[in-house]
């Protein structure tokens, strides 16, 4: 059957399994952190403050540069951005163990994650332009990819850790090393010369754009934003509020890697029906506001029913990122690569720096009243969006 759910698997392209490869190994260190967080707060002292400082540099350094690679990387080409991100990810963000101090961590982190910008442009644009008519499948697909290897990150640097102890956890570098390599070799022979490079400049483009395309970027970027907010203020206090709740640190990193999974599986549904529905926005504005009474109720149950919520809350909220990113090439379709890192990349970057004020308010009022707070903009997102339609003159997206 032609509507099949699977039909753009039947016959994968090497263009679409280099880039899931790649970026399901470079997203796997983006993690790394999330899991040495309570290990870190006992060994250097660290306040709420200082632990959302840590989360902040490792989402700003990966995101907010996104833009920058994006353009890059729709001018000279994907290949070298995508052997770069892995190997600059896997070296420095395994040497995370090995700091002996605060300030090392924090840059370790910043260099290890501009690896990690620099990937996801040019692997979220090749759905753009392999996807054909199931470019929301394909992208979805793509994204899978890093939920995927995001997911097992903070377990496999748990695992190493109560193995082996910190001083090895340089050995989680040899996945990123590999797939630089495998990419190095490959790469130019599946990618055709006119993808690798282009010669459309991005700020003329944007000059061109009318002033509603403008403000449709806008909307998705401030959905992306409240999205990027939630899941790194849950990525910073909830190893913290689920360990003193008696939940052990293991099994919190197999709990973050289901919340990430569903949530992934969650992004292929949605990119499977967005390629058959000319309101993408109504699915996001789903994903924003269910997600929303989830988390809320999630801190008042007991911890058994405050999982189940937690997962569940992850399906929708998680799911919203491949929408965001394939109504914004929508927009753009002659720069995908930056497009799709406008989403990523700033709604990450701003939503990572303001997290920091989130975790001082956090050490003032704790976590559950701030996490409160905080779900009030998807709310404001899942209006906003209503605004889409008015602004959407074609009525194509």
């Amino acid at each position: 059957m032609n509507n099949s759910f699977w039909p753009s698997l039947k016959k994968p392209k090497p263009q679409i399994v280099l880039s899931v490869s790649t970026h399901f190994i470079t997203d796997i260190y983006a993690s790394f952190i999330i899991g040495l967080i309570p290990i870190l707060a006992v060994k250097f002292g660290l306040s709420f403050f200082l632990v959302s400082v840590l989360t902040a540099v490792n989402f700003i350094s990966s995101n907010i540069t996104q833009p920058a690679f994006g353009y890059l990387s729709d001018k000279y080409g994907v290949r070298y951005f995508m052997v770069f991100g892995p190997l600059s990810a896997a070296i420095f963000l395994s040497l995370l163990g090995l700091s002996f101090s605060y300030w090392f961590v924090l840059i370790f982190l910043f260099l290890g994650n501009l690896g990690i910008s620099a990937i996801h442009p040019p692997t979220a644009a090749v759905a753009n332009y392999f996807g054909g008519f199931r470019k929301g499948f394909l992208n979805s697909i793509i994204s899978l990819g890093g939920t995927v290897g995001f997911s097992i990150g903070s377990l496999l640097i748990i695992l190493i850790i109560n193995k082996l102890g910190p001083g090895y956890t340089i050995i989680g570098a040899i996945p990123g090393i590999i797939i630089a390599l495998i990419v190095f070799k490959y790469s130019s022979a599946v990618f055709p010369r006119k993808v690798q490079k282009s010669s459309q400049g991005f700020y003329e483009k944007f000059k061109s754009l009318k002033k509603k395309k403008i403000i449709l970027l806008g909307l998705v970027t401030l959905s992306a934003y409240s999205k990027d907010l939630v899941i790194m203020t849950m990525f910073s206090f909830m190893p913290l509020y689920f360990t003193g709740q008696g939940l052990k640190l293991i099994n919190f990193g197999y709990l973050f890697m289901v919340f990430n999974l569903i949530g992934g599986f969650g992004g292929i549904l949605a990119g499977h029906y967005s390629d058959r529905m000319t309101k993408k926005t109504y699915l996001l504005q789903a994903g924003l506001i269910i997600s929303v009474p989830l988390f809320f109720f999630m801190l008042k149950a007991q911890l058994f029913w405050a999982i189940v919520l937690f997962i569940l809350a992850g399906f929708f909220i998680v799911s919203t990122l491949p929408l965001c990113i394939r109504i914004a090439q929508d927009i753009f379709p002659g720069n995908a690569s930056l497009a799709s890192s406008i989403v990523m990349g700033v709604s990450v970057g701003c939503a990572a720096a303001s997290v920091m004020l989130i975790g001082k308010i956090a050490d003032h009022i704790g976590i559950t009243e701030t996490i409160n707070y905080v779900l009030i903009l998807p709310v404001i997102a899942f209006l906003a969006l209503f605004l889409f339609p008015y602004f959407n003159s074609k009525n194509n997206i």
